[in-house]
């Protein structure tokens, strides 16, 4: 019986019930939080837009720190071939797609890190004479630091033959000749 007292009391007065809302609602409400933006970022604008050689670079580049071999299977196009230079066997060595992106995803999930860095820019044809083929080579340096500790740094160029069917696609890797020091 002498609960009946409060129900009836919290019953009657809404207007407790109304600061109790109002406190809760108010501490839902993070001050420290930072405002919603308005305006939206594209991808394109974030990792690079790729419908340009230099946007493609700099989405390779974005590839590699953010370690997501999603976003790097989507620079080669479907004929993509990875050379690079065997030393010890004075040999050429290939592998299509499927192996170079198998083998980039285990890198990236090895990788505690990845940092590469695109330096100098060797246009070997210029886009102004074809819109769908590009030959570049550049120069890069990467540095990856494995979850074990082991860090690897090297340095060399790049050479890559880009492909894209009109000149509102983004490019695609077909080759990449490799000629780094590891």
């Amino acid at each position: 019986m002498s609960r009946l007292p409060f129900l009836r009391s919290a019953y009657a007065a809404p207007s407790r019930w109304w600061a109790l809302g109002a406190v809760l609602l108010g501490t839902a409400c993070n001050p420290f939080a930072p405002g919603l933006d308005d305006g939206s970022i594209s991808p394109d604008q974030l990792l690079g837009n790729p419908v340009t050689v230099r946007g493609f670079f700099d989405r390779f580049r974005a590839a590699y720190q953010l370690r997501d071999s999603t976003l790097y299977g989507q620079l080669l196009n479907r004929r993509f071939t990875f050379t690079y230079r065997d030393f010890a066997a004075n040999a050429d060595r290939s592998w299509n797609r499927d192996v170079d992106v198998t083998a980039t995803y285990k890198l990236f999930r090895a990788a505690r890190s990845a940092n590469l860095q695109w330096t100098q820019y060797l246009p070997t044809t210029d886009t102004m004479y074809s819109d769908t083929l590009a030959y570049v080579e550049r120069a890069f340096s990467l540095s990856i630091e494995q979850r074990d500790n082991t860090r690897f740094d090297g340095m060399g160029t790049a050479r890559l033959v880009l492909v894209r069917k009109k000149a509102s696609d983004p490019w695609r890797m077909r080759s990449w000749y490799d000629r780094s020091e590891f």
